[in-house]
């Protein structure tokens, strides 16, 4: 089956990098700082080639009906951690986690009790160009450094 592609008037991609070349990516829990399965995707401007190549060669693209398929309501942005690269100290790793509004224990409150920041919501909808809005800070952030954003995003697979 061929990828659904969307045109996007957005200013920033949403994708997933991969060596894995299947019809789906499944959702994993790889990461130490995230206590749920998630599909791991990097937010860059769209002018901008995709960051963190050493994940993957081929790159997924992440569009709004991926959020739909999931919950096609109201998702929430947290942000994580933010750390500064282990190789190459120029380099600034911002982290943030997309889940469904409704989830037990992921909202708001047991969010803020895992150490997270409650950024904003979103709909899924308008899934990238609402993210490039609540993102816009560390988009821009001209602070000298290169600065990555990986968002784990609550979803069961990429298809």
């Amino acid at each position: 089956r061929e990828r659904e592609t969307e045109k996007q008037k957005e200013m920033i991609r949403l994708a997933h990098r991969t060596n894995y070349w299947g019809s789906w990516i499944d959702s994993n829990d790889s990461d130490s700082d995230v206590d749920f399965d998630a599909i791991w995707v990097q937010a860059v401007n769209d002018d901008e080639s995709d960051c963190c190549r050493g994940f993957g060669k081929r790159s997924v693209p992440v569009v709004n009906s991926d959020f739909e398929r999931e919950d096609s309501d109201w998702w929430s942005l947290f942000r994580v951690t933010g750390e500064r690269g282990m190789y190459n100290s120029s380099h600034y790793f911002h982290k943030f986690v997309a889940i469904p509004q409704g989830v037990y224990d992921y909202g708001k409150r047991g969010c803020q009790k895992r150490g997270w920041a409650y950024i904003g919501q979103f709909h899924a909808s308008s899934a990238i160009e609402d993210l490039e809005e609540l993102l816009d800070y560390w988009l821009e952030m001209d602070n000298g450094d290169f600065n990555h954003i990986h968002i784990g995003l609550w979803m069961e697979v990429l298809e």
